[in-house]
């Protein structure tokens, strides 16, 4: 049912980004001399998509069908069918010159995201032999090259600690922060938490993780007083609202709106700019990075780790695992000051007496 409806949803918004009118006379995806219209072989893959268990065996998660949703009516705009890809089709400048215009200026993971999306389509295009040798579609357009994680990403405990701390920031900002760091969990997982997810006896959040597996956020004592704060007697509704009241003309969805204040569900880009103006710079995965890499130098093993970050593959954990410069610094503060409160042995004590 799910793959029915959505695939209803990403027909009509497909057709109505790339502006492409069917030709008289064709019902569905019908192929015409210049190859299958785009608009419905778009539509066709991401019904697909929404209906394909991936080697985990879920579903593709909803987050990922919109991020494609999104994605390709922009990246195949104005190609009306799949044979204009052809080689001398024109299709193909097209194609590039659409993601570079889109993404080009992107950080490199999202333009590298994006051309991956647009792989996967032309892929599953040529499974059903729509369009021959896809893979030469992209050829030119390569990917960029991603840098190294920052160590800088890791922020010192004191400072996160104050940020938090600190009553000149708005509760929802402080709150959201300290939900972030406890949790090590990304920001898309925490915001999209309602109430009635809370399972605040035991400092648990009911959440989706990236991939579509349903998980539990562990948090501390601090965040679970600050979120009993900032909920109050709400019952029902999202946990962190924005400012913004939502128009009461069905443009925003009911689950993204608070039933009492009208407020909407806070968004990535406004949690980031607030941490950002807070911080002269954060990023909301600071918050994330910063929490698995002091649990780690802390004593926390690799399985508490993932159990934390929801990682499932242990080299993607890796990252988190260098220590910082600041947990090097105050282990080997601890090492000297044992050396210096040690006993001399009696050895040591004899070479010393002999010395004086």
């Amino acid at each position: 049912m799910l793959s029915d409806k959505l695939g209803i949803e990403v027909s009509m918004g497909t057709e109505r980004h790339l502006a492409v009118a069917k030709d008289p006379g064709t019902d569905g995806a019908g192929e015409t001399a210049s190859g299958v219209p785009t608009a419905e072989a778009l539509a066709s893959f991401l019904r697909h998509l929404a209906g394909r268990r991936g080697r985990s065996g879920r579903i593709t998660s909803p987050e990922t069908v919109r991020a494609y949703t999104s994605a390709l009516p922009t990246a195949f705009a104005r190609i009306g069918h799949l044979g204009e890809l052809a080689v001398d089709g024109g299709g193909r400048e097209r194609l590039h010159t659409n993601i570079r215009t889109a993404w080009g200026n992107a950080a490199p993971a999202t333009f590298n995201a994006k051309r991956a999306a647009v792989a996967s389509a032309l892929a599953y295009f040529g499974d059903q032999d729509w369009l021959t040798d896809h893979t030469a579609v992209l050829t030119g357009l390569t990917r960029q090259p991603q840098p190294k994680p920052d160590d800088t990403r890791v922020r010192d405990r004191e400072r996160i600690d104050r940020l938090i701390a600190d009553k000149r920031r708005p509760l929802e900002d402080r709150t959201l922060w300290s939900m972030l760091y406890a949790t090590a969990a990304r920001a898309e997982e925490v915001l999209r938490l309602d109430i009635e997810h809370l399972d605040r006896a035991n400092r648990r959040a009911r959440t989706i993780r990236k991939g579509g597996k349903a998980d539990d956020l562990l948090y501390d004592i601090r965040t679970a007083r600050m979120l009993g704060q900032l909920i109050g007697r709400r019952t029902t509704g999202p946990v962190f609202l924005s400012t913004r009241v939502a128009p009461d003309d069905g443009t925003v969805l009911a689950r993204d709106v608070d039933p009492v204040s009208r407020r909407r569900r806070m968004t990535y880009r406004t949690a980031e700019r607030h941490l950002g103006a807070a911080t002269g710079g954060w990023e909301l995965h600071d918050l994330r990075h910063s929490r698995l890499t002091h649990a780690g130098e802390d004593g926390a093993t690799e399985a508490d780790l993932m159990n934390l970050s929801g990682h499932e593959d242990r080299r993607t954990l890796q990252r988190y695992l260098k220590p910082s410069k600041e947990g090097t610094h105050r282990r080997l503060d601890d090492i000297d000051a044992q050396r210096g409160a040690r006993t001399a042995s009696a050895d040591e004590l004899a070479a010393r007496m002999i010395r004086t």
